[in-house]
């Protein structure tokens, strides 16, 4: 048994009927590189069944404790069966992006069965050009966005010769009974916040200095998150959010941000900061909406996770609140008023405090901790979500398919329904907009006013 941590419990507390927390991607595959030209479903069964070793946690189910005094735990499950979570699908002619995005559209707006491990794995054929797609679903319990690219590096290969490798025999840990749950619920009530003070008492004894250094940072960095306004500013996107999601795409090659960065100045997430608040002017544009002078926060996720948890899964992030500016003004302008924002956010201590907040959860019984965190979703803390995750530059296939683009999908908050995310993969930037289906009717303009924005960043650049 293992315990979920703080950020990962969250997860699941935060979910409801309608607010579903599970992150993904749809990869696009090139199969021309299998041989025979085709790739089949059993041989990514096969890849796929030979590597869940590398992964342990996909054969794990989450167990709740008979009393709520204890986050959950992870459990073998005994029962586990690879057909029930690899699955299989055709789109309609003609098979376009059109009939993808509707596929996807369903997919995602179902949520994962809780009673199995918390993932689902789809090959989506019948597509133009020759072209499959693989769509994967994972709860945010089980990764974040560094540990979901940690995942795909290992499932996926550098050369097109597929490795079916040979995985060690596995035998699934027997299921605790609830008697065993209940006391270990009870032991771990009572141990787990006496731990904790003792840690911080013997780390506050060798190392005084350091840890008052810690506090100073921590106090720094929450100063500075609500010395800009506890709430933020009112927003297109924060209302209730029902059940349904809608899905778009974006996509340019990886040397066009570098070249805006390297013209421009910045960085390459401040040139997708400054795609999404373009993006995000021609939307509201489009509708008649006010955007002179006016910002929109967004909430940009921050790995902390340290070199020695790179293979670990779960979560481990911080983030920066940036307020975009979405009014009428030229890219370079826009740009450069966003790199000034994230650079001064970086040298404050507003990463550490909000670290604190999203862990407060290791130090509050899982009663308390799942009502801040349902709470704090309900808040208008944050218009939106806009997260960029870094990956490998190199060729990379699965099954033998060469992949192409992976778009990431993400969740939404019960109050707040649009997230933007962009993963780099093997030399493509790929936008996954990810939107309430009510909240964003109009989605494909706001992909449209991103591809625009990223042009007018391009011409700054003399590119």
């Amino acid at each position: 048994m293992e315990r979920l941590g703080p950020q990962d419990a969250s997860f699941l507390y935060l979910e409801t009927p309608s607010v579903h927390q599970h992150v993904g991607g749809l990869a696009i595959v090139d199969p021309s590189t299998v041989p025979g030209g085709a790739l089949r479903f059993a041989d990514l069964v096969a890849v796929i069944g030979s590597r869940l070793h590398l992964a342990p946690r996909f054969r794990q189910k989450v167990v709740f404790p008979p009393i709520n005094t204890v986050r959950p735990l992870w459990v073998d499950d005994a029962n586990f069966d690879l057909d029930f979570h690899m699955r299989r699908a055709a789109l309609p002619s003609p098979g376009g992006r059109a009939e993808l995005i509707d596929y996807v559209q369903r997919v995602i707006s179902r949520p994962l069965d809780r009673t199995k491990p918390l993932w689902e794995l789809y090959l989506i054929e019948g597509m133009q050009d020759g072209l499959a797609a693989i769509l994967t679903k994972v709860h945010h319990a089980m990764v974040d966005g560094i540990a979901a690219i940690d995942l795909a590096s290992a499932m996926y290969d550098f050369a097109p010769s597929a490795h079916v490798l040979t995985p060690p025999p596995w035998e699934p840990e027997p299921e605790p009974d609830r008697a065993t749950l209940l006391g270990d619920a009870i032991r771990e009530g009572i141990t787990h916040p006496l731990g904790g003070l003792v840690q911080f008492a013997n780390r506050a004894l060798q190392a005084p200095s350091r840890v008052a250094a810690q506090i100073g940072e921590v106090l720094g960095g929450l100063r500075e998150i609500l010395g800009g306004g506890v709430l933020a500013p009112e927003g297109p996107f924060n209302r209730p959010v029902g059940p349904n999601r809608r899905f778009a795409m974006v996509e340019a090659p990886v040397q066009t941000l570098k070249d805006v960065k390297n013209a421009l100045g910045g960085t390459v997430n401040d040139v997708v900061l400054a795609t999404a608040a373009g993006g995000l002017h021609g939307l509201l544009q489009a509708r008649g909406e006010p955007t002179r002078d006016r910002v929109l926060r967004a909430m940009v996720p921050i790995s902390v996770r340290a070199d020695s948890e790179r293979t670990a899964l779960g979560n481990r992030v911080s983030s920066m609140f940036v307020d975009l500016p979405i009014g009428e003004m030229g890219a370079k302008r826009r740009l450069r008023q966003i790199t000034d924002r994230t650079r001064y956010l970086k040298e404050s201590n507003t990463a550490v405090g909000a670290e604190f907040l999203i862990n407060i959860g290791t130090w509050a019984p899982p009663t308390i901790h799942a009502m801040a965190a349902r709470a704090a979703s309900r808040a208008r803390l944050i218009n939106l979500v806009v997260s960029n995750v870094p990956g490998p530059q190199v060729p990379m296939y699965i099954a033998g398919a060469k992949l192409l683009a992976q778009y990431p999908i993400m969740p939404i908050a019960e109050h707040m329904g649009l997230s933007i995310a962009v993963t780099s993969l093997a030399g493509t930037m790929a936008f996954g907009i990810t939107a309430d289906w009510d909240t964003l009717p109009d989605i494909a303009v706001l992909a449209q006013a991103m591809e625009e924005s990223l042009a007018s960043l391009r011409k700054s650049a003399g590119k």
